[in-house]
């Protein structure tokens, strides 16, 4: 690297210096093409490393390339996407696939202007695809970005304030290596993630340390400035996991929207007590009304799922619906269809639930 010899107290030299004795080796890393860098870097939006480990190569072995990402159905992406959340991003990289085979023959641009026409690649990923899959000097600028340069020139900054974006970009892009963008890029990932934290920096070990005016201020943590965060609301949810013979009632969620186009079990709004479920059923299954009151349910207990912006509070039952010929199971079917879709247990295996669900699933 002679840009490393020419500076060698630079920010860059110093950053590189230390990327190259500590970085983490990762799948994404050692083998990188344009297309496993999109689908690596959508994954760890908002996403641990070591949860991504486990999808990242499950998600190649069924979709090597943009166009069988495209041709395939959103079931099936959905499917395999499932339990790694925010599932906006695998309807995102659908999108993004079909556009890419429709407008640049299945092969992803290298140039940051067209990468961002792709649906769902933003100024963060084009910048990321740019300068680790094709060595272009483009800024990837994310969460950990923002909070080390500022705290590295103590600037009192919202990381969410869209000027914030512009004058991060502009200084990573003073000091961003010509000869090693990606590298340095990846820099600034590993020592966001593993020394410059959002607490408790481990400042210490940090090679810009001497250069960073917030350690040197004695203030890191009051660097990037925080929002006052709001109060999360609260949805309460009842959750019927409904039998009807060998089959399970399930049904698919709006294809916008939270969850949108996922599965789920029946989700009714507020706590529901036993005795409430139970006139439900009786409400939704004429069939049931007048026979002997011998429907089965029990109880599975409380549950919570926090998303981003919201907290669901959910209260499970799994019931049993009585069937006892024939006839009895088609009425119910019957009844069932006007709710979702009674499936057989092999299918219903195979359907991509939201994870809000996993406790009830």
């Amino acid at each position: 690297m002679d840009s490393l010899k020419e500076c060698p107290d630079s920010i860059t030299s110093s950053l590189l210096s230390w990327f190259y004795d500590h970085r983490r080796i990762l799948p994404w890393r050692t083998e990188r093409t344009p297309y496993t860098t999109w689908i690596s870097e959508a994954m760890l939006q908002q996403t641990r490393v070591t949860t991504v480990l486990d999808y990242y190569p499950r998600f190649l072995e069924r979709f090597p390339d943009p166009k069988a990402l495209a041709d395939a159905s959103e079931d099936l992406v959905l499917k395999t996407w499932e339990g790694l959340g925010y599932y906006s991003r695998a309807r995102n990289l659908m999108r993004g696939a079909k556009y890419v085979c429709e407008n640049f023959g299945g092969e992803i641009p290298s140039d940051t202007d067209l990468l961002i026409t792709i649906p769902g690649i933003g100024p963060y990923m084009a910048g990321a695809i740019a300068s680790l899959a094709f060595d272009k000097p483009s800024p990837a600028v994310d969460g950990n970005c923002i909070r080390i340069y500022c705290r590295l020139h103590a600037l009192p900054l919202i990381p969410s304030d869209s000027s914030t974006y512009k004058e991060i970009n502009a200084r990573v892009q003073k000091d961003i290596s010509e000869d090693a963008p990606g590298d340095f890029n990846e820099a600034l990932m590993d020592l966001g993630s593993l020394i410059c934290t959002p607490k408790s920096p481990k400042c210490t070990a940090c090679p810009l340390k001497e250069k960073c005016s917030a350690f040197l201020l004695g203030k890191q943590e009051d660097f990037p400035v925080r929002k006052p965060k709001k109060e999360t609301p609260v949805e309460e949810h009842t959750i019927l996991k409904i039998h009807i013979g060998d089959k399970i009632l399930v049904r698919k969620r709006p294809s916008t929207g939270l969850l949108a186009g996922l599965y789920e079990l029946i989700d009714l709004p507020g706590t529901m007590t036993n005795k409430q479920v139970r006139m439900w059923l009786k409400k939704n299954f004429p069939a049931l009304s007048g026979a002997k009151d011998d429907i089965d349910i029990r109880p599975m207990g409380k549950s919570r799922h926090i998303f981003s912006h919201l907290r669901w509070e959910m209260l499970g039952y799994e019931i049993y619906l009585p069937v006892t010929d024939t006839k009895k199971q088609k009425d119910l079917s019957t009844c069932a269809s006007r709710l979702g879709e009674p499936v057989p247990p092999d299918e219903y295996n195979d359907l991509a639930f939201a994870s809000a669900l996993r406790a009830y699933r």
